[in-house]
């Protein structure tokens, strides 16, 4: 039991395992908000990442990028795609490949507003100084296992 404990506490000081825990806390919060905009968890994934990106993704691409099977990737963009959020495009050098990017109707600012509101809470009582300090160390982690993805992409 005493080493269970010593790996527990050794455990607790780790980044990524708090950063794992603040993400599944959010995604409690954020289901629950979004579900008044007609948008499912999964739903909102989607879309954020195609958020910004102007060709758009293959389904193949986007399901990489969620760590997703395509096959079930299909369901969320056919209910997108009737909620006016997502359209599909012909790609411009494969025709056989449809890309799905943001529809021009897509209105964000319900969602803004969520998002928005749900930062204002988490990061309450946080300095500006800690939150800027705190974003720069996010993203150099989001590099770094960036670069781990790519070497190991690389690898035989």
């Amino acid at each position: 039991m005493t080493s269970h404990n010593n790996y527990l506490t050794a455990f607790s000081k780790l980044v990524l395992p708090t950063i794992s825990k603040v993400q599944r806390l959010l995604s409690i919060c954020l289901e629950s908000e979004i579900k008044q905009h007609d948008l499912t968890l999964a739903e909102f994934r989607i879309v954020g990442l195609l958020m910004g990106e102007e060709k758009g993704y293959s389904q193949k691409e986007l399901a990489k990028k969620l760590g997703i099977s395509a096959p079930s990737l299909s369901v969320s963009i056919a209910n997108l795609e009737n909620k006016h959020w997502i359209e599909r495009i012909t790609d411009s050098h494969d025709l056989r490949i449809k890309r799905i990017k943001i529809a021009a109707s897509a209105d964000f600012a319900g969602i803004a507003g969520v998002i928005t509101a749900l930062e204002k809470q988490a990061t309450s009582g946080i300095s500006q100084k800690d939150l800027k300090t705190t974003q720069a160390v996010l993203n150099k982690i989001i590099v770094n296992i960036n670069s781990l993805n790519t070497n190991n992409a690389k690898e035989p």
